[in-house]
């Protein structure tokens, strides 16, 4: 039982702290403790969620405050842009940027993306939170979403011991 409350809090922490991830706290949980992998992997993704439904909120709330809107209107200083063989380097990955943005602009395929990127890890579930709170995507379908996402990542990743003969 400690264990997965402990499971949980990591998860909670690891929502806000990207350098403390809770993969290896399950790996590690499940290896030497008694404590059920499906438990430890649904309580990790229920504290994360958690983390990630307040990091969504918060950017929402942010994103709509009048000093955000005020620092966003003024204009930004002129950026000059590299020539040559650099510049065509630059610009696959910042067109392949473009065509992620506009996915996630559409509540359909970015509630897709938001899957993906809970089960995989890519975009990253931090950067996508953030995005997705300046989106019209509802809290409750983000919160559903993530946790569906993450509780598959967790609880794949608890029973790898087992996979593995430990």
């Amino acid at each position: 039982m400690i264990a997965v409350l402990a499971a949980a809090a990591v998860g909670l922490l690891s929502a806000f702290l990207p350098f403390t991830p809770a993969e290896p706290y399950l790996i590690a949980a499940v290896a030497t403790t008694g404590a059920p992998s499906v438990a430890l992997g649904v309580a990790a993704a229920a504290g994360q969620t958690a983390g990630k439904v307040l990091i969504f909120l918060a950017a929402r709330g942010a994103i709509h405050s009048s000093w955000l809107q005020g620092r966003l209107s003024r204009r930004t200083p002129a950026v000059r842009e590299p020539a040559g063989r650099l510049a065509t380097m630059l610009a696959r990955p910042k067109a392949a940027g473009a065509r992620l943005v506009e996915v996630m602009e559409r509540p359909r395929q970015a509630t897709g993306m938001l899957l993906v990127s809970a089960i995989t890890g890519f975009p990253p579930l931090l950067a996508a939170s953030v995005y997705l709170g300046r989106t019209p995507m509802r809290p409750t379908a983000f919160a559903v979403t993530c946790l569906l996402g993450r509780t598959i990542r967790f609880v794949t990743i608890a029973l790898a011991p087992h996979f593995a003969g430990y």
